[in-house]
């Protein structure tokens, strides 16, 4: 049996793809459905204090490293596309794959740390996809982005996505009709929920493998920006 962080289920299922606020129509399974839905009181009773505890912990990493909100993104991200907003994310056999080999471990220990933090003060009631949920929506608040109500109840997973699952993340080199193409088989046909997704890649840092050198881009820039500091370049312009 693969090795895997210690997380807690809870009852109850959970969907909602990374930071966007999109609908997720019914045919796509994202988890299994157990208990009717998410709430966002799932958890008033059990643990009041949930949803303090994570965003304390997201505010305090922050203060140490901003770049732990781009980490907490890609690993919802990753976690939610291929099975389900599961939690599978942190089993040993998933976190190991190609796709996944690169996430952020600052953010993975972070949320191990929240982790173990509310079941310190509430016992084993949250499920670490909640946790993964709740510390995203804060870290993109606390970035400057908009702060999301978040239903929760969502259920771990014992079972990693499998290698051809994981793969079906989109690729850093897929073009605009193969990205379309990934997000409405997944019922996110609206280009602008790709748009809203993609908009994840301007928070953190890229690798240098994904810059190319371009002169004519250099000269653009320089030329829209020799005025003075005060000039506005648009972010997406290459």
């Amino acid at each position: 049996m693969a090795a895997r962080r210690v997380c807690s289920a809870v009852l109850a299922i959970g969907l909602l793809l990374a930071a966007a606020v999109a609908a997720v129509p019914p045919h796509l399974q994202l988890v299994t459905d157990t208990d009717g839905g998410l709430s966002l009181d799932f958890h008033a009773a059990s643990c009041p204090q949930l949803e303090g505890i994570v965003r304390a912990a997201v505010q305090a990493e922050r203060g140490q490293d901003v770049q732990v909100t781009a980490g907490l993104l890609r690993i919802f991200f990753h976690d939610c596309l291929p099975q389900g907003c599961d939690a599978s994310i942190l089993l040993d056999g998933e976190k190991s794959f190609g796709p996944n080999a690169s996430l952020q471990p600052r953010a993975l220990q972070l949320i191990e740390s929240i982790r173990a933090k509310v079941h310190a003060v509430c016992g084993a009631t949250v499920s670490c996809a909640d946790i993964i949920a709740l510390a995203t929506r804060d870290a993109v608040s606390l970035a400057g982005g908009p702060s999301i109500a978040m239903p929760q109840g969502r259920t771990d997973s014992l079972r990693p996505a499998t290698n051809a699952e994981v793969n079906t993340l989109p690729s850093p080199f897929s073009d605009v009709s193969t990205l379309l193409g990934t997000f409405s088989r997944r019922g996110l046909a609206d280009p602008a929920d790709l748009v809203a997704l993609s908009g994840g890649h301007t928070v953190g840092k890229a690798s240098c493998s994904f810059i190319r050198g371009n002169d004519d881009f250099s000269r653009r820039l320089a030329a829209n920006c020799s005025a003075g500091r005060t000039g506005k370049q648009s972010l997406d312009i290459e």
